[in-house]
């Protein structure tokens, strides 16, 4: 799940996608409009290459509207196994003193700001498969955590939220955030850098958690150790 889709936000205007060893493959859509490619490499091999290359506008709005029933949205204001908060995160949700009579944005920025206060950003701390809690307790984790968490503390507010994998510059490797139904729209919310989304991030997929945006998802046959290596370049062409 690699490949930019086309948004209110960004257009995509060239792509080249290369894949080492794969003589045929298909693109679909997933339940969540995410593109993705899919194939099969029969011949024996020890590696394999995935390289897609392109430019994308970005910048075109600052968020997205939203126009289709309430009932499609309501699956992202249910909490999942890896956004379930425990009672780290519901002891930090009250003291963040959300008014009650504040809106989803307001909510949502103080819970960003409040994140990048008060979590550590740290590589290596956490697991792909950490739950908001763990990742929580521990005090300390990446992006990927950074936005189950504001998941968690946004659905207890009852606000759709949406997990988010995109890339920015600078990062050298894919990046997540979250984006909230505020007003009828969906506006992105950087915790791990306490941004608002804008032109300068392209985004690649989402879905309630991580477990619905992986960057490469696979399994192949025989006795193999895998390992998994990632680089992401964004420049801006001026």
């Amino acid at each position: 799940m690699i490949l930019p889709a086309d948004t209110v936000r960004q257009t995509v205007n060239s792509l080249n996608v290369f894949i080492s060893d794969c003589e045929t493959y298909s693109e679909t859509l997933d339940n969540f409009k995410n593109r993705k490619l899919y194939g099969m490499i029969e011949q024996p091999h020890s590696s394999f290459e995935i390289r897609v290359e392109g430019t994308v506008r970005t910048g075109l709005d600052i968020y997205e509207e939203y126009t289709a029933h309430p009932l499609e949205y309501a699956i992202m204001k249910v909490q999942t196994p890896l956004t379930e908060p425990g009672e780290a995160i519901k002891k930090y949700h009250r003291s963040l003193g959300l008014d009650p009579m504040d809106g989803p944005y307001d909510k949502a920025l103080r819970i960003m700001e409040g994140l990048y206060r008060d979590y550590y950003y740290t590589p290596g701390r956490t697991g792909i498969h950490e739950t908001a809690e763990t990742a929580f307790s521990m005090g300390e984790g990446v992006c990927q955590d950074y936005a189950h968490i504001m998941l968690s503390l946004l659905r207890m507010e009852e606000i759709p939220a949406r997990y988010v994998v995109g890339m920015i510059q600078g990062e050298g490797s894919s990046h997540a955030w979250t984006e909230a139904l505020c007003r009828g729209y969906w506006y992105g919310f950087d915790p791990t850098n306490c941004r608002l989304v804008n032109d300068e991030y392209i985004r690649i997929s989402c879905g309630r958690d991580s477990g619905d945006c992986p960057v490469i998802r696979g399994s192949f046959y025989g006795l193999a150790e895998q390992r998994q290596q990632e680089t992401v370049l964004v420049e801006e062409l001026i």
